[in-house]
């Protein structure tokens, strides 16, 4: 049976740390480097392929992901930056947003708006 792969994220606005699973690097191609980017306006979020001539690219080590679900990123400026955009976030909880594939690119967008509260 073929698994239906579901692009995600989790933002914990406790730690900072945003998750970005392993089901949305596979999406976009299982790259070495992805960039991050915010539509302030549009409230919406952003992973996509990016390479190591990039300064604002983060780098993917497949070995840090071998036995986890997800890439982890600690960034206080970002969630901060993220908490500000989506006022109705509360600071001690963690969300988790479903992605769309953007047709015929490797992006993955998500919708700030459709926010999930999770326990994490």
């Amino acid at each position: 049976m073929n698994k239906t792969l579901k692009p995600a994220i989790s933002v914990n606005l406790k730690k900072p740390l945003i998750r970005i699973h392993k089901d949305t690097l596979h999406l976009i191609g299982d790259p070495e480097y992805i960039l991050l980017l915010v539509n302030p306006v549009e409230r919406t979020f952003a992973v996509l392929p990016s390479d190591r001539c990039d300064p604002k690219a983060h780098h993917i080590s497949k070995s840090s992901l071998i036995n986890k679900k997800s890439f982890e990123l600690y960034s206080t400026s970002l969630i901060q930056n993220l908490r500000n955009l989506c006022s109705d976030w509360e600071n001690d909880k963690a969300y988790r947003i479903y992605g769309e594939i953007i047709p015929n690119k490797a992006v993955i967008r998500f919708n700030m708006a459709e926010a999930i509260s999770i326990n994490e």
